[in-house]
């Protein structure tokens, strides 16, 4: 809560400021009809803090989806344009299909030029520095973690205290803290949204807030549970429960392990010693000090008497424990979209590991960035008065689709009724015209026609 409250506390020090004693913010309290509805994300934050397998995922998720970067671009006119523009969107939300990586590369150069990036817009600048405390990369990695994790990602716009005005910062909102203010009137309406904190509760306008979660199927005309996100970790929260309950268990174990063996007595000859109750007491604290002490945890004491050391190993209740929290990783690794490949040792030189950073890329990480890219250019772009703009992430900077250029460039050089500048366009580059404008084929080819002269038909053979 601590760190939520520095946030607030520099929104209202700025001198840009947010006020929240300012009529603008006053939201109609709940007794005049509107419906405040929370969000129980808490224990879900706290999961990530407190079991590795979600740290990992999540971290591993926001990490290589904050990688792509973002820009903004301006759009090619005409209807063919916008039309291009739509079938590019929907490409790319589905790349591991065979040939969508080509189309959309195709779609997007008639959409709009990719070295044609605005970037002295309003829109661009915010973008490459959100705020004063964050640039780009972490800006987007804070969004997809909470997205991720939580279902939901808030993004909050400061417009310096002037009502509709633009932007001048974004701030990511904690999903956690973030309740509802309904629409009485409107089972689908949202009214407004209350940021939770210990000194107060702070009101934010409908508007300046980007609410980008996942579908709920979930349905409450009283507590308005389908206008929020599910967290994934709530699908998996039994998985959750488990994984840490084995964690525990594990530690618990290696603290108050003791030996891994026991130690018999060494026949002389074929005389087998004889321990009195003396020794056998003096030998349990010996044990006691030098073998099942934390502090020895795997040593091995030295005993006078000639002793066998019979090794244990692991106990069935360990190895139980060890395909406990691999099968607890592996299940959220599917509640997540990850390939359990890219988590697994065994599989790091493999050829598996980057096909399966492929999956991750064209199933789960693209298709969320598809989302958002949708959700900002129906919210910021509007609100900051840029007109012919479209904001949208660089697929081409993803290493796992450079197999699918090569398989493109494969596919090019055999297509010869293409013109050289369309399959320049097609890669990416820019046309040059002149002799790059006509179509060439392959030195050697004849027309069927020609090919046939001198042929005897009955024959089959050539006619001398």
């Amino acid at each position: 809560m601590g760190r939520i409250m520095n946030l607030i506390d520099r929104l209202y020090l700025r001198y840009k400021g947010l006020n929240p004693n300012t009529a603008q913010y006053t939201i109609l309290p709940i007794n005049q009809g509107n419906i405040l509805q929370t969000y129980d994300a808490q224990k879900y934050t706290d999961a990530y803090a407190s079991n590795a397998d979600v740290y990992s995922v999540v971290s591993f998720l926001a990490r290589k989806a904050a990688s792509i970067p973002w820009y903004v671009y301006k759009t090619n006119n005409g209807q063919k344009a916008r039309v291009s523009l739509e079938r590019y969107k929907q490409l790319t939300k589905g790349l591991g299909h065979p040939g969508a990586f080509d189309r959309a590369v195709m779609e997007r150069k008639a959409a709009y030029d990719e070295n044609m990036i605005v970037e002295d817009s309003a829109t661009a600048r915010l973008l490459q520095r959100p705020n004063n405390y964050q640039g780009q990369d972490q800006f987007f990695e804070q969004l997809f973690g909470m997205r991720f994790l939580t279902g939901e990602g808030f993004t909050w716009g400061n417009d310096g205290n002037i009502d509709a005005g633009k932007f001048v910062e974004l701030f990511i909102m904690p999903s956690q803290f973030m309740s509802l203010v309904a629409d009485p009137s409107d089972i689908f309406g949202v009214n407004g949204w209350i940021l939770q904190s210990a000194n107060g509760n702070l009101p934010l306008q409908k508007d300046d807030v980007l609410q980008w979660k996942s579908w709920n199927p979930a349905f409450d005309s009283a507590d308005r549970t389908h206008l929020r996100g599910v967290s994934p970790i709530k699908a998996a929260w039994n998985n959750y429960l488990m994984g840490t309950e084995a964690q525990k268990a594990s530690a618990k174990l290696i603290t108050n392990g003791g030996a891994k063996g026991a130690l018999v007595p060494k026949p002389a000859g074929n005389q087998i010693p004889v321990v009195d109750e003396k020794t056998a007491a003096n030998m349990q604290r010996q044990l006691a000090d030098r073998v099942n002490n934390n502090d020895r945890y795997g040593q091995v004491a030295m005993l006078q008497t000639p002793w066998e050391f019979v090794n244990f190993g692991l106990t069935s209740s360990e190895m139980a424990l060890i395909d406990t929290m691999k099968y607890s990783l592996e299940q959220w690794c599917r509640v997540f979209g990850v390939p359990v490949v890219l988590f697994s040792p065994d599989n790091k030189a493999d050829n598996n590991y980057q096909n399966a950073l492929r999956d991750l890329v064209t199933n789960t990480i693209v298709p969320m960035c598809a989302q958002l890219r949708d959700e900002l250019n129906k919210w910021l772009l509007p609100r900051m008065g840029d007109t012919g703009m479209f904001i949208d992430f660089d697929i081409m900077a993803l290493p796992e689709l450079q197999r699918d250029m090569e398989k493109m460039v494969n596919g090019l050089k055999s297509a010869d009724w293409l013109t050289y500048d369309e399959k320049r366009v097609a890669m990416n580059y820019e046309p040059k015209g002149g002799a790059y404008d006509n179509a060439f084929i392959a030195q050697g080819l004849m027309p069927i026609a020609e090919a046939a002269v001198g042929v005897d038909p009955e024959m089959n053979v050539g006619v001398i």
